[in-house]
């Protein structure tokens, strides 16, 4: 099964080379944001969970660097339908460490808790939002119809900080809550692209920029092309109304139909498609003598509102 856009993105990001403060933050980003918390035989442990397996790696990499403590790294499949592979990466012993270090568990509990204050060098925060990304992040492919991006944690302080987080580089991110907790989002293309982009991922900004210009370029193609099938389905339906109105007005006035009249009915009587501009441009050769594109279509107003008295009339 091939790897999604996210994926790729993701297995991107875990192979950045960081400074150490900014590895730290990065573990503090994915830890706060998807870590659950519980009770076992042995005491308080702290579980990860993803479906990626180099951003589970990147998670026990990071607690035994920092905490030289080892965690478990298990793998299991899904229950639902597509029955993905899931790996948890789970630490049992002395588990409260690195909860308290990483404010884990006052990001989730402490409605004061204020991130922003936590974290003032744009390194750093950058660091948050990448772990934040890493631990719970989903971008749509750049080829589907829509754009959208979304982290996801089931603490609200969590998504309200990272939300205010993200808005520190202007990208206008918002919050919606469903079954799966609370949602961080962006929907603009233009504010995804520099999502891509603040968190370093070079490779994965190319892809998602290219397929959007590809796709804006295939929408501006299909606009102007539905434009032209409008103008010339419009072109036709007025065409068959005026040669219809000349034949009411022809057979009403006969000979008595002013020349100019006449010299606009034969332009249409002998091009029954043609656009008013393409009239013009036969007038020359069909009448003998050139008829502007506004004198036509003033000619054929005089037509309609002849029809229409006579119409009326009868």
């Amino acid at each position: 099964m091939p790897l999604s856009f996210a994926m790729k993105l993701k297995d991107e990001l875990t192979s950045l080379t960081l400074e150490k403060n900014e590895e730290k933050i990065l573990l503090m980003g994915m830890l706060q944001v998807n870590a659950s918390i519980g009770f076992s035989s042995n005491g308080l442990y702290l579980e990860f969970k993803t479906k990626n397996e180099s951003v589970a790696s990147k998670v026990y990499d990071l607690i035994l660097k920092f905490y030289n403590l080892e965690p478990s790294l298990l793998k299991s499949k899904e229950v639902r339908l597509k029955k993905e592979d899931i790996f948890f990466t789970r630490l049992e012993r002395n588990a409260l460490v690195v909860l308290e270090d990483l404010k884990v568990l006052q990001a989730k509990e402490d409605s004061q808790y204020n991130l922003k204050k936590e974290l003032d060098r744009t390194e750093d925060r950058i660091a948050y939002i990448r772990g934040a990304f890493l631990a719970s992040g989903s971008l749509n492919d750049p080829t589907s119809n829509t754009y959208h991006l979304e982290i996801q944690t089931f603490s609200p302080n969590v998504a309200y900080n990272l939300r205010d987080l993200m808005n520190t580089f202007n990208l206008n991110s918002k919050i919606s809550k469903n079954r799966r907790g609370y949602i961080v989002y962006l929907k603009s293309a233009d504010k995804i692209g520099d999502f891509i982009r603040i968190l370093g991922s070079q490779e994965g900004l190319f892809q998602f920029e290219d397929h959007r210009i590809e796709k804006d370029l295939s929408n501006s193609i299909n606009r102007v092309m539905n434009c032209e099938i409008a103008n010339e389905k419009k072109t036709i339906n007025a065409a068959k109304r005026q040669l219809d109105e000349i034949e009411v007005v022809k057979k009403y006035y006969g000979e008595r139909l002013k020349k100019s009249l006449l010299e606009a009915s034969i332009l249409r009587e002998k091009h029954k498609e043609d656009n008013l501009n393409e009239l013009s441009n036969q007038s020359i050769n069909d009448v003998g003598k050139f008829i502007s594109r506004s004198a036509l279509n003033h000619r054929f107003r005089e037509i309609h509102e002849l029809y229409l008295e006579i119409t009326t009339k009868n």
